[in-house]
């Protein structure tokens, strides 16, 4: 994917930040959408974070895995 470690650890980083923001939108969306807007929105939502983890996390935590944060660590070996 990235042959430095410098590039995937930036790659990540930015990615986890995203993804705790999209979290916190979608918090807000919670209290101040319609219901019906709020589900269109979780489900876009949750596209958009298995995409970005099973398309860009996945293979550069698979390949520095000293990348990959605790609260994930052994996620890919669970049941």
């Amino acid at each position: 994917m990235v042959s430095s470690e410098k590039l995937a650890s930036s790659i990540s980083s930015a990615s986890e930040s995203f993804i705790i923001e999209l979290g916190k939108a979608l918090d807000e969306a919670k209290v101040s959408a319609t219901p019906d807007e709020y589900e269109k929105l979780k489900k876009a939502i949750g596209v958009v974070i298995g995409t970005l983890e099973i398309d860009l996390l996945w293979p550069l935590y698979k390949k520095y895995p000293e990348l990959e944060p605790e609260n994930l660590k052994g996620w890919q070996n669970a049941p």
